[in-house]
């Protein structure tokens, strides 16, 4: 665990709340939008980089799109030439934007705790559930990320539907990790050959607790070993925690700090509804996560 000087965060986190804007001049230009080629159509009038940091206050500071255009305006006034986007432009050019968005982080980390969670995007007031019952069925999405262990900042995301399987979304969160980790740490549901071979391939150990009822095969030192551990302190759920202790996979508890930490500052539910918009709007989270914990650091 990293030491923290808990005075400087304190007052980093109140800093959180400030108003106070400093604009670098520089960053203003690279929000005018840049000469584009002779295409059919209007050229573009307002910035991709402009659209992505309305887009964070929004987020950040939980506005609805009509708000994030008054904002924007109060924002921008000191920049007499200056022009701000209408609320119902933003939302348009929020669909496109998936595609363009920046690396979660320039970590190259040494081991990665990876994991999902569930997020809301429609659901029933629970006053009204548990007085009338439910009405209709609650939709999910699950975002799946890996985290730096050092660091805690998240190095790979991607948002699936809520029946995606943990495993199969494993290779492209991994893709977007910057390195070669040494270690990586998953519950059981990470528990698949395919995963673990790929995990070899990129020259790491996976540090993967195996079913209850797993067979040695041989086939995969690092998941026998734990096997013989495990029986070794007599089965069951405590030979399994003091293996955890042991073989340090109880560090896995960071990526749930992640979760409620990402929960806490942006809410259990998602204000998008079509699945690219729920991209963009989870990746984003992500990315201010990220600086606000290197903010904090």
């Amino acid at each position: 665990m990293r030491k923290r000087n808990w005075r400087e965060y304190n007052k980093k986190l109140v800093q959180r709340g400030s108003l106070t804007f400093l604009i670098d001049p520089k960053v203003m230009k690279t929000l005018a939008p840049k000469a584009q080629k002779k295409k059919k159509g209007r050229p573009l009038e307002f910035s991709d980089q402009l659209i992505l940091m309305l887009l964070m206050i929004k987020i950040h500071y939980k506005m609805p799109y009509r708000m994030l255009e008054g904002f924007a305006r109060f924002f921008f006034e000191q920049f007499k030439k200056m022009k701000v986007p209408t609320y119902s432009l933003m939302y348009k050019r929020a669909k496109g934007l998936s595609i363009k968005l920046p690396k979660l982080s320039s970590c190259r980390p040494k081991t990665i705790i990876i994991d999902a969670t569930g997020i809301k995007i429609q659901r029933e007031g629970e006053w009204k559930v548990k007085i009338h019952g439910k009405g209709r069925p609650r939709k999910w999405v699950k975002l799946h990320v890996a985290i730096d262990e050092r660091t805690q900042e998240i190095v790979g995301e991607i948002s699936t539907d809520a029946t995606v399987d943990d495993g199969k979304a494993f290779p492209k969160v991994v893709q977007q990790v910057r390195g070669r980790p040494k270690l990586v740490i998953g519950d059981g549901a990470y528990d698949d050959r395919d995963i673990r071979e790929l995990i070899r391939k990129k020259g790491g150990k996976s540090l993967i607790p195996p079913p209850s009822n797993a067979v040695c095969h041989g086939t995969d030192l690092d998941r026998d070993e734990a096997i013989k551990v495990i029986r070794a302190f007599g089965g069951g759920k405590i030979a399994k925690s003091i293996w955890g202790k042991l073989s340090g996979y109880s560090r896995r508890a960071l990526v749930e700090t992640t979760f409620s930490r990402y929960k806490k500052m942006f809410g259990e539910r998602a204000f998008s509804r079509t699945q690219e918009r729920i991209v963009l709007e989870n990746r984003l989270k992500c990315i201010l996560l990220n600086k606000m914990i290197r903010a904090a650091a």
